[in-house]
């Protein structure tokens, strides 16, 4: 028994060592991606996936192929795919305004790292850092405190108000999985500017496809008065759709309240909700 014993202690012992060294054997070799040793891809190169069947993004000089991940992340496609072929550090360090990815998703990413991002000429891209640190001030004991800057001060403030930020955002309104209507607009000091549909279909119609001759035409006619007459009114002026008539004109036997503009306040109300999607 004490033989058997023995053996099977050996043998766990053995096994443990081998994981060991293959851990850290994957280890030395992912180390070994750090630098010169990944394969560089411009950003003409990165440009080229841009969408969910190959799905590239850069953060921080490395570029990773998500492509197999978009399927699982955890908000809406739409939000991830924005990020498709282009730098997304900004994206990566602001999962929520101020609030970057975890260590936990750090680790996951790194799973798909592919490359490193340069230029033509095959230097590395500088890619935009978060915000510095300022030390600015001094306790009372005259040591120095660090601080956040000014401008994310504000943002802060504004935030523990409850207030929207300024920024740009982006909000989807899906109905059974499929998106029926995208919006993006800008935020400064609590009002609208720059309202666009990036997206508004209804039953299977694109208005946004729509040609002049198309007898549902005036309908795309009226949502666009919704963004005109949105255009630097306050971001509480969104209640007014739930009587869009009180907002459009009648146009060619369309009243105002044939459109749903539930819908559009659902997505501003999702862009506000999801946070600043760009700094201004």
């Amino acid at each position: 028994m004490n033989k058997i014993a023995y053996s099977a202690f050996i043998a766990f012992v053995a096994s443990l060592a081998t994981l060991v060294s293959i851990s850290a054997l994957s280890s030395s070799e992912h180390d070994t991606t750090g630098g010169e040793n990944l394969e560089p891809i411009t950003l003409e190169q990165l440009a080229e996936h841009d969408s969910a069947d190959s799905c590239w993004k850069a953060i921080h000089g490395r570029v990773y192929d998500i492509t197999g991940y978009v399927p699982d992340h955890p908000t809406d496609e739409e939000v991830i795919l924005e990020w498709c072929g282009r730098e997304a550090s900004e994206g990566w360090d602001n999962k929520r305004p101020g609030v970057p990815h975890s260590p936990r998703a750090q680790e996951r990413l790194e799973r798909y790292l592919i490359g490193r991002l340069v230029d033509e000429e095959g230097e590395p891209v500088e890619t935009s850092a978060t915000a510095p640190v300022a030390t600015d001030f001094r306790s009372d004991t005259g040591t120095a405190q660090a601080s956040l800057p000014p401008a994310e001060d504000e943002r802060l403030a504004r935030a523990m108000l409850g207030l929207p930020l300024d920024g740009h955002y982006r909000g989807v309104f899906t109905d059974r999985g499929s998106i029926q209507v995208n919006v993006t607009f800008d935020l400064r000091e609590g009002r609208i500017h720059s309202l666009e549909y990036r997206h508004l279909s209804y039953r299977g119609v694109d208005y946004l496809a729509l040609e002049e001759s198309d007898e549902r035409y005036p309908v795309m006619l009226q949502y666009r008065q919704i963004a005109e007459r949105f255009e630097g009114e306050p971001i509480t002026r969104i209640f007014a759709l739930y009587q869009p008539e009180r907002v459009v004109d009648d146009i060619d036997g369309y009243s105002g309240a044939t459109l749903r503009g539930a819908k559009v306040i659902s997505a501003i109300r999702d862009a506000l909700n999801r946070g600043v999607y760009a700094w201004p």
